[in-house]
């Protein structure tokens, strides 16, 4: 589970269960968790998590935030590579890089820097190839042919 907290986005099987473990072996919350869970699923079902190690399932899994989908498990592996393949066919790789950045960067920001910072990269956005083909793929219906990023 540690492992999952770290992807951007997490995908479970409907048959999924998780658990932290941690405290029923003894252990303190290691690699970061203790950092990371409450970020993705707030500080109070972080205890819960944390503290009580117990079992949950991929419903709550979803409800609390700890996935951000759930598929029948023989889907799994089709959805999430449907799900990648999407954002690689039709999403600008230098605007994905640049709101993950900003996402990851913005709970270590006050909200002025936050804005000062995605007022500069729009404008470098505007100025980008990508943006250039994303309203040329746009005003032409076709799907965009975005570079390297």
């Amino acid at each position: 589970m540690v492992h999952a907290l770290y992807c951007d986005l997490r995908f479970a099987a409907g048959n999924t269960v998780f658990t932290t473990s941690f405290a029923r072996r003894g252990l303190i919350a290691e690699h970061g968790i203790s950092w990371m869970l409450p970020r993705i699923v707030s500080h109070a079902n972080a205890l819960d998590l944390l503290l009580s190690a117990r079992r949950v399932p991929s419903e709550e899994a979803l409800r609390i935030g700890l996935v951000n989908r759930l598929y029948p498990a023989d889907q799994l592996a089709e959805q999430t590579y449907a799900y990648a393949r999407d954002l690689a066919d039709f999403v600008s790789p230098t605007a994905m890089g640049v709101i993950k950045r900003q996402l990851y960067d913005v709970p270590f920001q006050t909200l002025s820097e936050a804005m000062i910072d995605a007022n500069r990269e729009m404008l470098v956005a505007l100025r980008g190839a990508d943006f250039r083909e994303g309203v040329a793929s746009f005003v032409e219906k076709r799907p965009p042919r975005f570079g390297d990023g």
